[in-house]
């Protein structure tokens, strides 16, 4: 019994039998016979869920059969083997009986010894390959292999060098290209979902140029595309390492075209590219370009106030304000109103310079409050926003809710912090929102010649991988500002929480 068949005819999830429904693209992964296969996925395309089904297909039908698991940490680890492994091994009559025989005690969760004979050991390697040091089996599986500790496949290879099986299944998110699953990947045959389009006959590979707002469309001639009619294309026909498969958002089935279009919108580039579509990125695409941005300049002058802006009801102004401190930081804010269309329309900018006295500053981010009639205030709450965002809600005596905004690699919902509230934002993903916005043009700026003193201080900004915490930061040079960046970061934080609650009431 082939591997795709053992699944659906035992393999159960959540008590109902394996579906492969509207997923035609896991024929050809579940029939690979390769000695070496390599994922290369967005997020949540069930590439674990297939690893747990390999595992237990492989130490079933080969008693004796000896399995590594490797994964970057120990609480992955011990998730894979609580939530994937033991439920479909307990899950399924026939699995159990056949693995567990008649034992009812809990076996080991890191190193699993069945009733035929086979094992199955799980381990972490974020820093290093140690903890496998010892181990002699005979098939390798890695998971999120792009967080796995660089240089470590070798080692890991090492634990089949007495077996004459050897076979590997890797499975990640792409990050950056010079990431190490990408470096497999270009081993690979490197197969890529082909979607052909019956108007003109072309083939297309399901990437941003195929996303349109109605669904998948052909980018020659617009016609709508079926992703379930895609074949696999491999970019290496004759690889020798092994076979690859690329798989992302815009094949699988429970995905929809709204979902990945507020991805889009919401996500940086850089994480729409890699958690989405499944593709890597190389530093720096997370800049913006002047072009860019001067594209998403309209023919509206600044305005300098609310009636200025538009006549229309129902208009909520925001703002968003980056404090200055010191004798050389300025203050800056950003006004604007989210439009239903999840547009962001940014009609003012200002800067307040460092020699202003601190009772002066606040009071002129108060009267532009006021000015513009702003419902909603995102202001930096780190530095003198400690103080500054409280001085502020006492000016504008409780007409506009103040978000205080805190960096952080973590992020979490707004919550009450006396007459504020506190709103921690993962930095990177915040700041990289605001270039993919202006990519799409979902930002809105005023004429160029009043906003174009401010744009180097979005084109300024580049972007570093953080090889510890190992994903993407921004940083500007220290002779040039980017305080408009963050106000208008902050800005767009709350309109995008505005435009979400306009949909759902739309």
């Amino acid at each position: 019994m082939g591997f795709r068949d053992f699944c659906t005819t035992h393999v159960f999830l959540r008590g109902k039998p394996i579906s492969f429904a509207g997923r035609a693209y896991l024929d050809e992964i579940y029939g690979s016979q390769a000695r070496n296969t390599v994922l290369r996925t967005s997020r949540q395309v069930e590439k674990t869920t297939l690893l747990a089904n390999r595992i237990i297909y492989d130490v079933v039908r080969h008693p004796g059969r000896r399995v590594l698991f490797v994964c970057p940490r120990r609480e992955q680890a011990q998730l894979f083997s609580n939530t994937r492994l033991l439920p479909t091994i307990q899950g399924s009559p026939l699995i159990r009986r056949y693995l567990m025989g008649g034992r009812r005690c809990r076996i080991q969760v890191m190193n699993m010894t069945f009733a035929n004979g086979s094992e199955v050991h799980i381990r972490a390697a974020y820093q290093s390959a140690d903890s496998s040091r010892g181990l002699s089996v005979d098939a390798l599986f890695l998971d999120e292999f792009q967080d796995l500790a660089p240089g470590c496949l070798p080692v890991l290879q090492e634990t089949m060098s007495h077996s004459e099986v050897k076979r590997v299944w890797i499975a990640g998110t792409p990050k950056l290209i010079d990431n190490h699953l990408e470096q497999v990947f270009a081993l690979s045959t490197g197969n890529e979902w082909k979607v052909p389009c019956e108007k003109c006959q072309a083939e297309f590979v399901l990437n941003e140029r195929v996303i349109a707002l109605e669904g998948l469309a052909c980018p020659q001639c617009k016609s709508t595309l079926d992703s379930r009619t895609g074949h696999w294309v491999p970019r290496n026909l004759g690889a020798k390492w092994g076979e690859g498969f690329s798989v992302n958002h815009l094949m699988i089935p429970w995905m929809s075209i709204e979902e990945v279009l507020e991805r889009q919108m919401t996500y940086d580039p850089a994480q729409f590219k890699n958690e989405c579509l499944g593709l890597p990125t190389a530093l720096g695409e997370h800049v913006i370009t002047r072009e860019e941005l001067l594209a998403c300049c309209t023919n509206r002058p600044m305005a300098k106030s609310w009636s200025e802006v538009k006549k229309a009801a129902n208009i909520i102004m925001v703002a968003g304000v980056d404090w200055g401190g010191g004798s050389h930081s300025r203050t800056v804010i950003t006004v604007g109103y989210p439009a239903e269309d999840g547009k962001f329309h940014i009609c003012f900018l200002q800067r307040l310079h460092a020699h202003e006295e601190p009772s002066k500053v606040l009071e002129m981010v108060a009267s532009i409050c006021r000015q513009f009639r702003v419902s909603f205030v995102a202001a930096d709450g780190g530095g003198n926003g400690h103080v500054y965002n409280r001085l502020l809600a006492g000016k504008l005596h409780g007409f506009a809710d103040i978000f205080s905004i805190h960096y952080s690699s973590a992020e979490s919902e707004p919550v009450p912090d006396g007459v504020l509230w506190k709103w921690t934002v993962n930095r990177s993903r915040a700041i990289g929102s605001v270039f993919a916005r202006f990519k799409e043009k979902l930002n809105l700026l005023p004429r160029v010649q009043d906003c174009e003193s401010f744009l180097d201080e979005f084109t300024c900004v580049v972007a570093e991988y953080d090889d510890y915490k190992r994903n993407i930061k921004f940083r500007h040079p220290e002779t040039q500002f980017d305080d408009a960046l963050h106000a208008t970061t902050y800005a767009q934080l709350v309109a995008v929480r505005t435009i979400r609650k306009l949909s759902r009431f739309a």
